[in-house]
């Protein structure tokens, strides 16, 4: 009986090493991973939250109107969503692949570890195309009611941690203006991943920039969303959890904020979203 275990414990290795952990384990909840470039560099790191539902919107009933009713979303399989903001390293990739030129980065030190910002939903959609095309796996922009369920990882509190914002200046929470972050970083960006990570794994869902989302902004959430977004569809667009230069109350999981799709400023970035098998 030892023996034939050992057999197929051996016979069970050599499949994973044929196939990859990314066919086996495609669906493993906070499997972190990166798809590989063609420049031989990993692509931005995604973690996969699992299948299940929520309630979208805010729960404690002091949000604004267009963050009610609560909606009902269920979702049937495993995505993967960045771990990170996009960073300026990542964008650097697609830079030297497309002769695009780099977003300004207002001169703040250490920018390559910091979220890219200066960048329009029209050219966070082409570098999510771009990244589709080199890799073979379908990137995009979360929708948001994709980007709420990941950034609560299963609470329905205010913030995803808690109620309130309890940020000691010792382990501050999030980086925005009133979070007690360094006053060495209280009027730029942070290098991505700095605060503790919810409980999908994901950082940086609170403060730090807006966040673009694929879906049009309807005031209230009307659930008219779409995954695929058309480069010629001009519609003002949602965008979601704050940043460096907002205060506490915009980092709640269920705040929206509405931006046209060309709108590019130093507190406005993004984190992709990526479908399994």
């Amino acid at each position: 009986m030892a023996t034939g275990l050992m057999r197929f414990a051996a016979t069970l290795v050599l499949l994973v090493s044929a196939l990859g952990t990314t066919t086996l384990l495609a669906d493993e909840a906070g499997r972190v991973f990166n798809d590989t470039l063609p420049n031989g560099k990993p692509g931005p790191s995604m973690v996969v939250v699992p299948a299940g539902h929520f309630q979208l919107g805010d729960h404690s009933s002091t949000g604004n109107h267009n963050e009610r009713p609560l909606t009902p979303i269920t979702f049937a399989k495993a995505f993967a969503i960045g771990r990170f903001e996009v960073s300026f390293a990542d964008w650097q990739h697609y830079a030297d692949a497309t002769a695009t030129a780099l977003p300004d980065n207002e001169g703040w030190g250490l920018s390559a570890l910091r979220p890219v910002i200066h960048v329009s939903w029209l050219q966070a959609v082409a570098y999510s195309q771009w990244l589709s095309k080199v890799t073979g796996h379908r990137y995009r922009l979360p929708t948001e009611a994709e980007w709420e369920y990941a950034a609560r990882a299963g609470s329905t509190e205010v913030y995803w941690w808690g109620d309130q914002l309890d940020s000691p200046e010792t382990r501050p929470r999030a980086h925005c203006r009133g979070c007690a972050t360094s006053r060495l970083i209280q009027s730029k960006t942070e290098r991505t991943g700095q605060f503790a990570a919810n409980a999908f794994g994901l950082y940086d869902t609170a403060g730090n920039v807006w966040e673009w989302t694929a879906s049009r902004f309807a005031s209230p959430f009307d659930g008219s969303e779409q995954a695929v977004a058309s480069l010629l569809d001009k519609s003002p667009r949602a965008v979601r959890g704050g940043a460096w230069n907002s205060g506490p109350t915009y980092l709640r999981s269920s705040q929206r904020d509405i931006k046209q799709p060309q709108h590019r400023d130093y507190a406005l970035g993004f984190r992709l979203m990526r479908e399994l098998p």
